[in-house]
């Protein structure tokens, strides 16, 4: 019995000692990988399959936030992040590539970033009309058909969301400044 029991416990020893090696090379390998991916100054080719290796989503986010560089890069570790308030970020600040801007907020699921984006931006009118397709808020979608301005055609698609009859028959009554606005309105007062 002490020889059966010995045969175990060494068995036992020897597979944790080789999982902890297998353990340890996966890790330098993330590592290096993770390295690559970080490091700017590497070839875009390397940089990318060394990105199709990586799975720590701090270092896909960092990508995701921070690539200057390479625009395929940073648009490939965002699909890959996983972290909402890593997409929220860039959704609702990212100023210079609308492109990536648009991305993030197709993978959006918090309704205050579309309602935020929908009554707030004013950068990109494309990304603004996408937002509010996605905001179910009401009363996000009824402050922009009462009170939006500078963009008719965000208003216009607004009122084409409102369900609240009250404030289409506002709009229907008082509006004086867009004509076209009114008209719509009082096709929809019932």
């Amino acid at each position: 019995m002490n020889k059966l029991f010995f045969a175990f416990i060494c068995g036992y020893f020897i597979c944790a000692a080789t999982l902890t090696v297998q353990a340890q090379e996966v890790t330098t390998a993330d590592s290096v990988f993770n390295q690559i991916v970080l490091n700017g100054k590497e070839n875009a080719e390397i940089r990318m399959y060394a990105l199709t290796k990586v799975t720590n989503q701090n270092v896909l986010g960092q990508i995701a936030l921070n690539e200057k560089v390479n625009a395929e890069i940073r648009q490939f570790a965002l699909t890959r992040v996983t972290d909402q308030s890593v997409i929220k970020q860039i959704a609702l600040n990212e100023k210079e590539d609308a492109e990536i801007r648009m991305f993030a907020l197709t993978r959006v699921t918090d309704q205050d970033v579309f309602g935020k984006i929908a009554l707030n931006d004013k950068v990109n009118a494309e990304i603004r009309q996408f937002a509010l397709t996605r905001v179910t808020d009401q009363n996000v979608i009824r402050q922009i058909a009462l009170n939006e301005k500078e963009d008719a055609e965000i208003r216009m698609f607004a009122l084409t969301r409102v369900t609240d009859q009250s404030v289409i028959r506002q709009i229907a009554v008082n509006e004086k400044e867009d004509a076209e606005i009114r008209k719509f309105a009082l096709t929809r007062v019932k």
